[in-house]
């Protein structure tokens, strides 16, 4: 996948971003000119950390994607944007549908369908022209295991909204990454890995180039970006 270095000082706002793929988002937007704003509950520890590690200017903010006020709160902030990226994760263990307590789904859902939902309709009035929306659902979406129908119900929502956006929120533009396997993982799931296409899982610098290339192409909306290694294929 090949991606253009971004315009210079553009804003990118990452929700979820203290770590996994949402620093390594942070990460690669920063190295490539932009100014990158983080938004996650941890932001604030993790702000020394930042300043270590990374060569591009973080500002951090503490943020709860479920909170109405926090989303405007965020905004009067932060101010305009040129790029939204939401890859929050909800605390969940696997389970059972029979043995999945009703509040645990609804929590998840609240986490990463609700939060992402609320969140935009802030959002959208913030975005510069030519900016974009980039959402995260993931391998669950489509490829099903047991033990996770919680996470594949809100991960097909969530490239339903991506799809419904792109159409209602036009010009701006809007896509989803779903990424499968990310580094770290446990040693049966890399082993699972052995028999994907790509042979392993993947890295989250990997992953994170999909969100680059799609802020970077002003010609990509409405799409579903899968990132798998190729697993959904056995």
């Amino acid at each position: 996948m090949t991606t253009k270095r971004m315009r210079e000082n553009q804003i990118v706002l990452i929700v979820g971003g203290s770590s996994g793929i949402g620093r390594a988002v942070a990460e690669l937007a920063g190295k490539n000119g932009a100014h990158v704003v983080i938004a996650s509950r941890h932001a604030r520890e993790n702000s020394d950390c930042w300043a270590q590690a990374s060569d591009a200017a973080i500002e951090t903010h503490a943020f709860d994607i479920t909170s109405s006020e926090d989303c405007i709160e965020l905004f009067k902030s932060v101010g305009p944007i040129d790029h939204l990226v939401i890859t929050v994760r909800p605390d969940l263990t696997p389970s059972p549908f029979l043995q999945t307590e009703i509040c645990q789904a609804k929590t998840v859902f609240d986490t990463k369908l609700w939060g992402p939902y609320r969140l935009i309709q802030v959002a959208q009035r913030h975005i510069r022209e030519h900016g974009s929306i980039i959402l995260t659902s993931g391998i669950a979406g489509e490829k099903i295991y047991k033990g996770a129908s919680t996470m594949a119900l809100v991960n097909g929502a969530i490239e339903t909204l991506g799809r419904v956006l792109a159409v209602e929120l036009a010009p701006l533009r809007v896509n989803v990454v779903s990424p499968g396997f990310v580094e770290p993982k446990p040693k049966e799931i890399q082993t699972y890995a052995d028999h994907f296409p790509a042979g392993r899982v993947a890295s989250v610098h990997e992953v994170a180039m999909a969100y680059l290339s799609l802020m970077t192409n002003a010609y990509i909306t409405g799409t579903i970006t899968v990132i798998d290694g190729g697993a959904r294929l056995i």
